[in-house]
């Protein structure tokens, strides 16, 4: 279904929740032309925008994709249209027998088309919640590729898997935040606004447009992603822009695993969850409750976590841990906290504290992070594990607690404040660096940047020994591509992109520098010493023009800021 653009105004209507306000319409101009002191940046024409359609093909609503791995075990989760059990084939090699696995079909009905979407994009005749297959394979051997083929309704889907490699493998990982998709980010173009500091025509400012919209920016970054063949892709938060409407989930997977870019069904993608997540929409109550609760369950359905045995049972899969060859990843749910509202609250939206109440007493179970909490205590327990069995320890959550951004503004309404603010998770940061965390991967200020504190970590033995944490701002997954908020001060910050690499052009082309969408690539291997090294490079995704001209093409760059760990081998 295409709709052309004078019809927008019909279909794009989205909130603003820091400022409250409906957006009543987005029109995308025709064409940019931009005076100012960097070179003339014209923006092509958009006459149309695609309506993702919810169904990859007749018998797949979503492609198989791989969840939940380790090193004997990984889950294969597709979606289906009907409740026909499909079945599975998987192969060591092409000369080993296959062996086949019939899949246990689940509605969920989590999965469905609010009203409001039904009405205005399916003339209300919306698809009805599709079947869950899943196959659990297990006994499988550590580090070692597999071929699978997936068979529903006699259609066949083939790809392959690798599961978790032992402790002495390196390993390739990509962490990004904030794609925040929607079928609207289509002919949507943020805001790039003059990059240098004398600039004497600011009026232009607010004129300048980034290059590509954010559907094209999102879709680049994830194929040169699988151009590099990561062994694991890590989100930290902020999947999709409204949690709880499922059109925004439909391109979500549209991105990841269908057409050029299939990632999710050779990689798994372990996600934290983020505030859009708890996000039912502007239509529907948004962060009220029980609405927001309605929207998480459609995340938790897409997605199979190890467990946290958790002791309330909806606290279960909103944080969890696991161990994949020479690290652990340890994934936190920071959207709320209590007090409700106060110095300590990541989110004053947000209804989520198991003791809270709202809406007459209706409630959410986003886990807070107190001292006493039942999160931070399983925290403590995972952190001693990751420091006796593996060489590296990665935190991931969403709030980035070292900002520039307008989430480093302490927590509230007021001026020079902002209600959802990463400022009150600092107070982990003496545990993280108690049990010598390697790096703290986040998002939410929609940037790239890198701080940097230091402390002393404790051993094993008990002694004190100096030590650093890296805090990143992953958040360039393809969303906000923001600036630094004017009066924003973060002490601890090292790099960041806005500032600290410039825009390079040449003869009216961008050949480096400037604020982009991209990831971080994290390779772990062991040097010639035998000692480990985790090195960290940024990389953008850096648009440039086809033979006609227009933004089509790019290329993989990286920031000048690349950060190698090294330590020992464990013994």
């Amino acid at each position: 279904m295409i709709i052309k653009i004078t019809q927008l105004k019909q279909y794009i209507q989205r909130f603003n929740y820091q400022s409250r306000l409906v957006l009543s319409s987005l029109l995308v101009s025709s064409l940019l032309i931009v005076s100012c002191s960097a070179p003339t940046v014209l923006i092509p024409e958009t006459e149309t925008i695609e309506i993702i359609k919810p169904r990859a093909t007749l018998n797949y609503r979503v492609f198989p994709y791989l969840q939940n791995p380790t090193q004997t075990a990984m889950t294969i989760l597709w979606l289906s249209d009907l409740p026909e059990d499909g079945f599975l084939t998987f192969q060591k090699t092409t000369d080993s027998k296959p062996i086949r696995i019939n899949s246990s079909a689940a509605l969920l009905t989590a999965l469905n088309y609010p009203e409001w979407e039904s009405q205005k994009f399916f003339a209300g005749k919306a698809p009805t919640p599709p079947y869950q297959q899943r196959v659990r394979i297990e006994g499988l051997e550590a580090g070692t590729l597999y071929q699978y083929s997936v068979s529903q309704g006699g259609e066949i889907f083939t790809s392959s898997f690798k599961t978790a490699p032992d402790e002495n493998t390196s390993i390739r990982v990509s962490v990004y935040a904030d794609s925040e998709t929607e079928p609207e980010s289509t002919g949507k173009f943020v805001k790039w606004d003059e990059p240098f500091a004398n600039s004497s025509n600011k009026k232009n400012d607010e004129k300048r447009r980034y290059l590509i919209d954010q559907t094209k920016g999102y879709a680049n970054n994830l194929e040169v992603i699988q151009s590099r063949k990561p062994d694991l892709i890590l989100i930290a938060g902020d999947l999709v822009q409204s949690g709880g409407e499922q059109r925004d989930w439909d391109e979500f997977w549209m991105h990841n695993n269908s057409g050029t870019t299939k990632l999710a069904s050779t990689t798994p993608i372990m996600p934290a969850i983020g505030n859009h997540e708890y996000y039912a929409g502007p239509k529907l109550g948004h962060s009220s409750q029980p609405a927001s609760e309605i929207a998480f369950l459609k995340y938790l359905d897409y997605f199979e976590f190890p467990a946290n045995n958790a002791p309330i049972k909806e606290h279960e899969e909103r944080y969890y841990s696991f161990k994949y060859g020479p690290a652990t990843f340890i994934m936190l749910d920071l959207s709320n906290n209590t007090p409700e509202d106060s110095s300590q609250d990541t989110s004053f939206y947000l209804n989520g504290s198991f003791n809270s109440e709202d809406n007459n007493g209706l409630t959410g179970f986003s886990p807070g992070f107190e001292p006493d909490s039942t999160q931070v205590s399983w925290l403590k327990q995972q952190l001693e594990e990751a420091r006796s069995n593996s060489q590296f320890t990665f935190i991931v959550f969403h709030h980035a607690p070292y900002s520039s951004g307008p989430h480093g503004q302490p927590p509230g309404f007021d001026s020079g404040q902002n209600p959802q603010s990463g400022v009150p998770v600092r107070a982990l940061t003496h545990i993280f660096m108690e049990y010598g965390v390697d790096a703290v991967l986040s998002g939410h200020d929609e940037m790239w940047e890198r701080s940097v504190v230091k402390g002393e970590r404790k051993t094993m033995s008990g002694d004190a020994v100096a030590h650093t944490i890296h805090f990143y701002d992953v958040g360039i997954g393809g969303d906000g591509l923001r600036k630094p908020q004017k009066g924003v001060i973060n002490q601890y910050q090292t790099f960041v992109a806005n500032d600290h690499a410039a825009e390079q052009w040449v003869n009216g082309e961008l050949i480096s520098g400037g604020r982009h969408y991209g990831h971080l690539e994290m390779d772990i291997n062991r040097d010639e010493a035998g000692n480990w090294q985790a090195e960290l490079t940024p990389v953008y995704i850096l648009p440039t023009k086809d033979e006609s001209g227009i933004y089509n093409n790019y290329i993989r760059k990286t920031y000048d800021d690349v950060v190698v760990i090294s330590k020992p081998a464990k013994q």
